[in-house]
C-alpha cells in the first residue's frame, strides 16, 4: 500500500467518525457539506490528487461544496510539510477541517464558523 493509500484511509476513518457524531448531534436528517483545498504543488511529496479521489470515491454520497463556500468539514490536502494551504482566512467558512501531509493525518478541529 501506497503512502496516498494510507493516507485516504487514515483520513477516511477519521471523516467517518466525524460524520457519526455530527449526524447524531444533528438528528441524523441534516446533509453535512465537504470541501476539499489543495496546496500549491510546488514541492509535492505525495500524490495529492490520489488522496483527493479515494477520499470522494469512498464518501460519494455527502455533498460537496468547493473550499471557498460554507463548510462543514474543509480537508486541506498538502503535498509537503509546508503546508500552505492551511490560513485562518480559508478555514474561516468551515466549521472544522481536517489537514492531510506526507507522513499524517490530523485529528478534525474545530475552526472558524459555529
Amino acid at each position: 500500500m501506497g503512502e496516498e493509500e494510507k493516507l485516504g484511509q487514515e483520513a477516511l476513518q477519521k471523516i467517518r467518525g466525524w460524520l457519526g457524531n455530527e449526524k447524531k448531534a444533528g438528528g441524523g436528517n441534516s446533509v453535512l457539506r465537504l470541501a476539499l483545498k489543495y496546496c500549491g504543488g510546488c514541492n509535492p511529496l505525495i500524490e495529492r490528487g490520489e488522496v483527493a479521489r479515494k477520499i470522494q470515491d469512498e464518501l460519494a454520497g455527502a455533498r460537496w461544496v468547493s473550499w471557498e463556500e460554507e463548510s462543514d468539514l474543509l480537508v486541506f490536502i498538502n503535498g509537503c510539510p509546508t503546508a500552505c494551504a492551511e490560513t485562518e482566512k480559508i478555514r474561516r467558512n468551515s466549521r472544522a477541517s481536517l489537514v492531510i501531509h506526507p507522513g499524517g493525518v490530523s485529528d478534525i478541529k474545530k475552526t472558524g464558523r459555529p
